[in-house]
């Protein structure tokens, strides 16, 4: 005998199943934390969700503070090629400053070389024309102080160093290169370079000693604005911009570059430093740098200096304003009063173009106005420590909770759970990005959900598979397709081994078979036997009911079990209904056929039992037992006593009576049972049975309360009445003939009505 529910054997191996799946995530997870050097797969999967959070949420909420200023189509249309004369670069600031009054400048545009566009032409011709005779007249002295003064005139870059001097809010963008992109450069003019440098370096800085040994991004030789044009007092910032190696994504950018063991800030940092008015203060630590600090505004970047930026949407997010137009002051002043204004070139063909979460194709002068929004408003992404412990509790709980839950869930409860869990999560993390600007793993959590829902379901189909393959083996022969299904659904209604519990069980016979057989071939008897119990059984399964055997012509079957029904007695009548009129379209197709006719009787009764696989541990039956059992069959038998053909009990009668037309037939003992018990006989559905024998019936009623009553005279007449209602009637018959008797031979004194049946 099985002792075990399905239940309880799918449930601890499938948290196993759980426990070694999320196990398996766990050291995954911690692999990918603790790897150094390129990211895992996972990890890089991770990054390119948040990539997809901000490219897929728009425009976000960014800082009024920062405009461009943009070398558009607009201005190569008035101004020609790139690169410009400078001096519309001085007339820029100029415009910015005198007219517009902006806080803070920054050029995304590096000027490492002299302004050569026109006035090496001018020097040549002044040259050339100084030499010559002609210069030594009245006329030519005239001429050459007319070149000179086109000359002066015309010089880009003294006019854009007379600009820097002039105004100090100025930060001049510039480049680091490797050794290896500048190895034709000796280490004298590199030193040289550097000491230019020197003066822009960050002055402040804490536990300088571990910062030299901290990895950070280091520069090795600065590409910077020519001498001629940066005064000792401008301001410079980098503007290298790092890319991931994995895609060539720009997701962060580092801050400050660490260079001949001093170090520099970017031009982001440098322009937020001028426009708070606050020095750039470095700390750092033994991993590398811990915070930044401007004034009271304490910023928190990766140890590298980098940080990871938080696009506030994709290309002109910022507002652009067209350089020509600056210059020609028509723009509304508030525009860009008291903003910071970051210069660059977004023309086709020419801009600085960088792949960037939110855009393939973005402009580099973009990147830094978020990275300087993101400083300023301190919105930028943070990766706390502790979201490798929020991941790692989000993987064992999920993993547990999936474990523990899934394997008492039905499929497709289980399914929507884990769709649910994964949804939510989903619209969790993208709420932790774009409201806590920072997360626990994506990836992993949800691989993790996925994984363990997978691995315990397989498991749970695979459990269920050979459950179902047993349960259809052992139960299609006396259940009907229909309540298979149920069970396969849902085995737990299937209590392996012996279970108590109230149903209805039915015995049908067929009346005279010994003689039956007698007059039958083997094998006209068997197809004709064969015929009879497939249609009976069938009618049997089509209301739920189990065919637990059959025992030559007898069906014995029980209503209740595997799957509990609360109207099993209702079935059972509407049964015995359905099977005594399907033998009667039988009987009059063997009428045709020539064939021997079968006439059954039926008995059923409602009660306790037990029910459950019962017999050897090798061979075993799904049968039913007790004492309620045994009155059925007994009904059955008793039905030779009265002439009838459906007999149940008053239990069963009590259970349907709603459904069923009965009458009450008599009250007897059984052979086997001590207690009297009320019989019924079945006439047919609620509501359809004849008037004609309707009143008959009625009739009969009245018979058997004088019949109880020891008036014999009364139920004589009661009886014949019926007898010539409906001759055929056995009850009746059966009453006439015991009136007859107790009239010669009256019962004694105690007699309480019960007839004792003295055989089966």
């Amino acid at each position: 005998m099985l002792k075990r529910t399905l239940k309880s054997l799918v449930a601890p191996s499938a948290l196993k199943i759980a426990i070694l799946i999320t196990f398996f995530m766990l050291l995954l997870f911690a692999w990918s934390s603790l790897r150094e050097g390129r990211k895992s797969y996972l990890t890089f999967l991770d990054q390119k969700w948040v990539d997809y959070i901000q490219s897929s949420r728009g425009e976000v909420e960014r800082s009024d503070e920062i405009v461009i200023a943009v070398a558009d189509a607009k201005s190569f249309d008035h101004f020609g090629r790139w690169p410009w004369p400078r001096q519309y670069m001085a007339a820029l600031i100029e415009s910015l400053n005198e007219h517009y009054q902006v806080r803070t400048i920054g050029f995304d545009i590096l000027f490492s070389e002299p302004d050569e566009t026109s006035l090496a032409i001018t020097r040549q011709l002044r040259q050339s024309f100084a030499e010559s005779n002609l210069s030594q007249t009245e006329e030519g002295q005239t001429f050459l102080k007319y070149m000179e003064t086109t000359e002066r005139e015309g010089d880009g870059d003294a006019k854009l160093a007379s600009a820097l001097k002039r105004y100090k809010n100025v930060v001049l963008g510039y480049d680091f290169f490797e050794q290896r992109d500048v190895a034709h450069l000796t280490e004298k003019e590199v030193k040289a370079e550097h000491k230019r440098l020197r003066r822009n370096m960050i002055k402040i800085v804490k536990n300088a000693k571990n910062l030299r040994r901290t990895p950070m991004l280091e520069g090795y030789y600065p590409e910077l604005t020519i001498d001629t044009i940066a005064n000792k007092r401008v301001m410079m910032g980098y503007f290298k911009v790092s890319i991931d190696p994995e895609d060539g994504v720009v997701r962060r950018v580092h801050t400050v570059i660490r260079a001949n063991k001093r170090f520099y800030p970017s031009l982001a940092l440098r322009m937020l430093s001028h426009y708070l008015g606050e020095d750039i203060q470095l700390d750092g630590d033994e991993v590398g740098v811990s915070e930044i600090r401007l004034g009271e505004k304490r910023l928190s970047p990766f140890p590298d200096s980098s940080f990871l930026i938080n696009y506030k949407g994709p290309s002109q997010t910022f507002p652009h304003y067209s350089v020509v137009d600056i210059i020609d002051r028509t723009l509304p002043v508030e525009n860009l009063k008291d903003k910071m204004v970051l210069v660059g070139v977004t023309e086709s063909g020419v801009l600085d173009l960088r792949v960037t979460p939110v855009q393939e194709a973005y402009p580099g002068v973009e990147v830094h106005a978020n990275l300087l929004d993101n400083l300023l408003t301190e919105s930028y992404f943070r990766t706390d420590p502790r979201n490798d412990i929020y991941t790692f509790l989000l993987i064992l709980g999920f993993g547990v909770l999936l474990g523990l839950i899934l394997p008492r869930m039905k499929i497709g409860w289980g399914i929507l759970l884990v769709m649910a869990l994964l949804a939510g999560y989903t619209l969790f993390h993208r709420y932790t990005v774009t409201e806590w600007l920072t997360w626990p793993s994506f990836v992993f959590v949800f691989l993790s959900i996925f994984l363990n829902a997978v691995g315990v379901f397989q498991f749970m189909f695979f459990i269920s598979d050979k459950d179902k393959r047993f349960i259809k083996g052992a139960f299609q022969q006396y259940l009907s397709p229909a309540v298979i299904d149920q069970l396969m659904d849902d085995p737990s209604s299937l209590k392996l081994g012996g279970e108590e519990r109230v149903m209805t069980a039915l015995f049908s016979d067929v009346k005279g078979f010994s003689t039956i057989s007698e007059k039958l071939t083997p094998s006209e008897l068997v197809h004709l036997l064969n015929e009879y119990l497939t249609e009976m059984s069938d009618i049997i399964m089509k209301f739920g009911g189990t065919v637990d055997k059959f025992e030559g012509d007898a069906i014995i079957a029980f209503f209740g079990a595997p799957v509990r029904y609360g109207d099993h007695s209702t079935r059972a009548a509407l049964v015995c209904l359905e099977m005594q009129n399907r033998l009667a379209e039988l009987r009059q197709q063997w009428r045709s056929e020539g064939k021997m006719e079968l006439f059954q009787r039926i008995g059923i009764n409602t009660g306790s039992m037990v029910v459950g696989n019962m017999g050897s541990r090798n061979r075993f039956d799904y049968t039913i037992m007790g004492n309620s059992v045994n009155l059925a069959a007994r009904l059955e038998g008793v039905n030779k006593v009265y002439g009838m053909e459906l007999m149940m009990s008053e239990m069963t009668y009590k259970a349907c009576q709603d459904a069923i037309e009965a009458r009450e037939i008599d009250l007897i003992r059984v052979v086997g049972i001590r207690q009297p018990v009320r019989i019924y006989e079945i006439l047919g559905r609620k509501g359809e049975l004849d008037p004609h024998r309707k009143e008959a019936f009625a009739i009969f009623h009245q018979g058997l309360e004088a019949y109880r009553g020891q008036k014999w005279d009364d139920a004589e007449r009661s009886f014949k009445e019926v007898q010539n209602r409906i001759p055929e009637d056995g009850p009746s018959a059966t009453f006439l003939k015991r009136c007859l008797e107790y009239r010669q031979s009256p019962p004694p004194e105690d007699w309480d009505g019960v007839y004792v049946a003295t055989s089966k």
